[in-house]
């Protein structure tokens, strides 16, 4: 976060490649995903999370996690004089793209970082336990759900019918799908 507050105070405008290489590590889920790591199951060894393989999940995840946040919270963060990937790539095409263009245009890399990032979790062949490949793309989704349609992280209230739902309302099976329930009745009118 330093290197933003560098940026600010000195009025350098990074070019998108500067401003993502630093805004991996500043959506800060390093410090959620690593320890979660050691407590999933299957034993992690140093040589596992210093592995290109766990630099890639976590670059992919972080990467898709913050793009997420940047096409919505731009505004905020414009107002907060803060930068992020859709005013940098307004302010580097010259003023030749919009703020809906450069929003509509950020969908590529976040939809290539999230079909790279199930790609590597299904891998087969892994250093890295399948498990733990998971949380990665577990909270992949988790930053999905969270700024897919809005800024549900600063603004609560956007999820909380997606939360109670979760919580308070029971899960609606298909009857055929409900354990122990005869349905063979309904086999019988068909034929009738």
């Amino acid at each position: 976060m330093m290197t933003e507050v560098e940026w600010r105070e000195t009025g350098y405008i990074p070019t998108p490649e500067e401003y993502m290489e630093n805004a991996v590590v500043t959506f800060a889920l390093g410090p959620i995903v690593l320890p979660a790591l050691y407590f999933i199951g299957p034993k992690i060894t140093e040589y596992t999370v210093r592995d290109t393989e766990y630099n890639e999940l976590f670059r992919l995840m972080s990467t898709c996690g913050r793009l997420l946040n940047d096409v919505q919270t731009y505004e905020r963060e414009y107002i907060d004089g803060k930068i992020n990937s859709v005013s940098l790539l307004v302010h580097h095409s010259g003023g030749s793209m919009t703020i809906p263009e450069a929003r509509k245009e950020l969908q590529e890399p976040i939809d290539t970082c999230r079909r790279d990032l199930l790609r590597l979790v299904l891998k087969e062949d892994s250093v890295m336990p399948r498990l733990c490949k998971e949380l990665f793309w577990k909270m992949c989704k988790t930053c999905y759900f969270f700024y897919y349609q809005g800024d549900a992280f600063s603004s609560p209230e956007e999820k909380v019918g997606a939360v109670d739902a979760v919580i308070h309302e029971p899960l609606q099976l298909p009857l055929d799908l409900r354990p122990g329930l005869d349905l063979s009745y309904l086999h019988e009118r068909k034929n009738d």
